[in-house]
């Protein structure tokens, strides 16, 4: 199977145009800032540097190319996404597409303040959204809605008609992550769980005083993935972000300490990294209605 290879490195400019790629893959350019590119045409590897968003539906999932594919999973298409700055691999194969936007068309719509709630731009390949069969019709749906208004030609409508078009496909996206995340309930569990236990160690070992509490990035590396998937993940079974469900562990922790240690409130709030013993008191309060001293003794 043929395979195109379009990556994206930073800080790199020379050839960041969406004319360009379109010229790469054989495409006529409609608009300088935004194509719908054909990649079953692709008849070569090429390496292209891109500063274009970027969505490639991939019309299979053939040997899971693109990531794992989990059991729970639906396989009738897989959606790729690659933020200004990045890479991502497209095979030119039958029935996929790669779409690019430049983020000069969105600045001046509202769509470009919309851009940080698309997440998925953030994550790995192996966090690909995988369709169904009429969820794959509803991108391709969007895809030729988009293309459609390419061949209108620009004039002063262009700009926030393609807006609205690529914004519909990008929020089809946000629901079928959505459903990804309900189908995928017992894999996430399984997930949190290991970052519970992590973070909880992490907790336990005092290193919260020494360094502060896990960050973002190192609650991803534990769960083993991108810290944007692991924000969403999160957040879709618990309601919390990464920070919020890291002082939630270590309020649960404080509880834990007060009840099963005879460990001292300061020695406790010095563990698990407050600031002082005021602080923690004031904000152990606010949680849970009453002061540490008083949670023990009931």
């Amino acid at each position: 199977m043929r395979q195109t290879s379009i990556r994206m490195p930073m800080n790199d400019t020379d050839t960041s145009t969406v004319c360009r790629c379109n010229r790469i893959f054989g495409e006529r350019t409609l608009h300088p800032l935004a194509s719908v590119i054909d990649l079953s045409r692709a008849a070569s590897q090429q390496e292209l540097s891109l500063d274009c968003y970027a969505v490639m539906v991939a019309g299979r999932v053939a040997g899971c190319r693109n990531g794992t594919l989990c059991s729970c999973d639906y396989a009738d298409a897989t959606v790729l996404f690659a933020p200004p700055g990045h890479h991502i691999e497209a095979q030119g194969e039958a029935d996929s597409r790669l779409l690019l936007f430049h983020p000069d068309l969105t600045s001046l719509d509202s769509l470009g303040m919309k851009m940080p709630e698309y997440t998925y731009f953030g994550y790995n390949k192996s966090e690909a959204l995988r369709l169904s069969l009429r969820e794959k019709r509803q991108v391709e749906r969007c895809l030729d809605y988009i293309d459609e208004e390419l061949h209108w030609g620009i004039d002063r409508f262009s700009r926030i008609l393609l807006c609205n078009k690529i914004e519909l496909l990008l929020n089809y996206c946000l629901r079928f992550y959505a459903r990804q995340f309900i189908l995928r309930h017992d894999i996430i569990s399984e997930d949190i769980a290991k970052v519970t236990e992590k973070i909880d160690i992490y907790l336990r070992s005092g290193r919260a005083a020494a360094t502060g509490l896990p960050g973002a990035q190192l609650v991803a590396q534990w769960a083993g993935h991108s810290e944007a998937y692991t924000s969403d993940m999160l957040h879709a079974e618990t309601g919390h972000t990464t920070e919020e469900y890291v002082q939630k562990r270590r309020f649960e922790m404080a509880k834990q300490m007060l009840i099963g240690t005879e460990s001292k409130v300061s020695e406790i709030a010095a563990t698990l990294g407050f600031p002082s013993t005021p602080a923690f008191t004031m904000l152990f309060e606010k949680c849970t209605g009453c002061t540490p001293n008083e949670y023990r003794s009931h």
